[in-house]
C-alpha cells in the first residue's frame, strides 16, 4: 500500500492513460478520453485535471487529432511559520493522437476546456447520399 501512495504522491496524473510525469509514464485504469457520435457530429471528452487551457494544445496534422497538455511541477510555500515548501497538486504531461474519420470538416473543429476537462466538438461533412441506379447489360 505503500508503494502505492508513493507512486500517486509521484504521479498525480497517472491514474488513467498516458499520463506521465519527470519520473516516467504508465497506463492503468480506463481511458481518460471518451467519444460520443451523433448524427451532424462527433464529441469528445478528454479528462485533464489541474490542466486550464493554457496548458493544452489541440491541432490537427495529416487527418490525426493530437491533444497535448503539459503543466510543470511548481513550489508553493505554506503561509505559516517555517515557510515549508509544497508540490503543486497537479502537474504533468499527456500527449494522444487520434485518426480523424474522412467525414470530418476539419475548419470547423472547436475545442473548450472546462474545469480540468477538455471537450471537442468535430462537425460531420454533410454527405450526399444519392441513389444511382446502374443499367446492367
Amino acid at each position: 500500500m505503500m508503494e502505492t501512495m508513493e507512486r500517486m504522491m509521484e504521479e498525480p496524473l497517472g491514474y488513467a492513460g498516458e499520463w506521465s510525469s519527470p519520473t516516467g509514464s504508465y497506463g492503468r485504469g480506463r481511458t481518460p478520453w471518451e467519444i460520443k457520435e451523433g448524427e451532424t457530429e462527433y464529441k469528445m471528452r478528454f479528462d485533464m485535471p489541474g490542466m486550464t487551457k493554457e496548458d493544452v494544445k489541440v491541432w490537427v496534422e495529416e487527418k490525426m487529432l493530437v491533444v497535448k497538455a503539459e503543466k510543470e511541477e511548481k513550489k508553493e510555500e505554506d503561509g505559516g511559520e517555517g515557510g515549508e515548501e509544497w508540490s503543486a497538486k497537479s502537474y504533468g504531461r499527456y500527449s494522444c493522437r487520434i485518426a480523424l474519420p474522412e467525414n470530418v470538416q476539419f475548419e470547423k473543429i472547436k475545442a473548450e476546456v472546462k474545469d480540468g476537462v477538455l471537450y471537442i466538438t468535430i462537425s460531420k461533412a454533410s454527405s450526399s447520399s444519392k441513389i444511382f441506379d446502374i443499367n446492367v447489360e
